[in-house]
């Protein structure tokens, strides 16, 4: 018989293999761990007949457990199975879960009132991740102005939606924020900021959006008019640079451009646009501003007769005094830093006994410490101050030369 006449044959047929075979009567399930049949070899196993099979002496409930064996019972019943419910997700544990970063069901709480203890519990806690993400949730299920009202009384939360909306660039809905809040000098600043941060190196471009926000946004009732003045500061320097034609001097501030006219339009006359003079006078730069540059440009480069034509003055007298916006120990400071020893001296020389003697012993001017130790005629001090020098040195030998001085009536 071949393989076809075999798969025929109504015996066969009879005994075909059927899917419904692994669905198990109550008996058969009853009958799981029982002893086999004890009829002769494999034959009498597959003719046998699950009914006839006897109780085992082994319990079921010793293989299975009883829940395991409800469940089987009520599987082959047909009834549905329901499992305990999980517990009830309280804000209490959707906080929890989204602290721990385990998985939470924001979704769940669809109330106000479950909803804005949602944020309380979050501002409390003072996670930010939290606080931004039930944000972002109140945002997608409330009204915004609803939202924006929660956040005007929560200054964490405010603050945290603002820098998320700062960070995504999303100008457009952090100005509709500020303006619903009545913060419109803070919306202008912001978008001020993000043009400036995006324009690029496109100065005429920039220029003219900033002149739109200037005249839209800053001129407007409420807005700071220190901000405002600064706006129009911005739009002149614009204005410079524009005129200028210099792509290095684009985006840079008004002291960086400033550095840059000291370093090569530094014999520029007042009145000439890249003299350094006509721009202070232009960006409103002040003196101290103005002094701090030119000392740093052009002690960078050794012009130190520069620097010395604009610190130090003739009186009336002919004397040479220090004059300067520079708080007096930050310039000697930076005068010591760029070893300016001849320019230090001569600033140390203008100032009174005890604080030129201070001053000069900090920034070891050891030539000003002798002169003045020989001027208060301490000869115990300058011997002192003598035993601290390099023997041999220039100063060391300024010293010794100044103590064995005929002249000189020593007060000890």
């Amino acid at each position: 018989m071949d393989d076809d006449d075999y798969w025929n044959t109504s015996e066969t047929k009879a005994k075909a293999f059927s899917f419904d075979d692994d669905v198990l009567s109550p008996q058969e399930i009853l009958a799981i761990g029982q002893k086999p049949y004890s009829g002769s070899g494999e034959e009498g196993i597959l003719n046998s007949n699950i009914s006839n099979i006897k109780p085992a002496l082994v319990p079921i409930s010793s293989l299975v457990s009883s829940k395991v064996l409800d469940l089987l019972v009520l599987a082959q019943s047909g009834k549905d199975i329901k499992g305990k419910s999980e517990p009830e997700e309280t804000v209490a544990i959707t906080l929890k879960r989204l602290v721990l970063g385990r998985s939470y069901a924001l979704h769940v709480h669809k109330s106000l009132k479950s909803k804005t203890e949602l944020l309380d519990g979050a501002v409390a806690i003072g996670d930010g991740n939290a606080i931004l993400t039930i944000v972002l949730f109140l945002i997608q299920t409330l009204n915004k102005k609803i939202v924006y009202e929660l956040l005007s009384s929560r200054p964490l939360a405010l603050s945290h939606y603002i820098g998320n909306l700062q960070s995504e660039g999303k100008i457009s809905e952090l100005t509709d924020l500020l303006t619903m809040l009545g913060r419109s000098s803070d919306s202008a600043i912001y978008q001020f900021q993000h043009t400036v941060k995006n324009q690029g190196n496109n100065v005429d471009s920039l220029l003219k959006k900033t002149n739109n926000l200037l005249a839209n946004h800053f001129n407007q009732p409420g807005v700071d008019a220190h901000q405002t003045k600064m706006v129009a500061d911005y739009v002149k320097l614009l204005e410079w640079q524009s005129f200028a034609k210099k792509s290095e001097l684009n985006n840079k501030s008004s002291l960086e451009c400033l550095a840059h006219c000291c370093r090569l339009h530094w014999a520029e006359g007042a009145g000439h646009i890249m003299s350094p003079l006509t721009l202070c006078q232009r960006q409103q730069i002040s003196p101290l501003q103005y002094e701090w540059v030119v000392l740093n440009v052009h002690a960078n480069a050794n012009k130190w007769d520069i620097v010395e034509s604009l610190f130090t003055k003739k009186d009336w007298l002919g004397r040479t005094t220090l004059s300067s916006h520079i708080p007096v120990e930050r310039l000697l400071s930076r005068l010591s830093e760029e070893r300016a020893r001849a320019l230090l001296a001569a600033a140390l020389a203008t100032l009174a006994t005890d604080e030129r003697l201070r001053l000069a012993y900090k920034y070891k001017v050891h030539s000003v410490v002798i002169e003045t130790l020989a001027k208060q005629k301490d000869r115990t001090a300058l011997t002192n101050y003598k035993m601290t020098l390099s023997p041999q040195t220039e100063d060391y030998i300024y010293a010794e030369n100044t103590l064995r001085d005929s002249s000189i009536k020593w007060k000890n």
